[in-house]
């Protein structure tokens, strides 16, 4: 299991999360988060490719 890190620049909200990565990723991969160490899928890809995904108990983005 690979270790993720914050998306930056931070996105304030899921909302905000949400819209700038629009495409859903239905396979995406497993990190761990880099604050509370829990499992974040990443399950949303922006229109460059990135992928990202949402950690709900830190309330951030986290990528690879």
């Amino acid at each position: 299991m690979k270790d993720g890190k914050w998306l930056e620049p931070r996105h304030t909200s899921k909302e905000i999360f949400e819209k700038d990565y629009a495409k859903i990723e239905l396979s995406g991969l497993e990190v761990r988060c880099p604050g509370c160490k829990d499992y974040v899928n990443l399950g949303r890809k922006n229109t460059g490719g990135k992928s990202a995904g949402w950690c709900k108990c830190c309330n951030r983005a986290v990528t690879l």
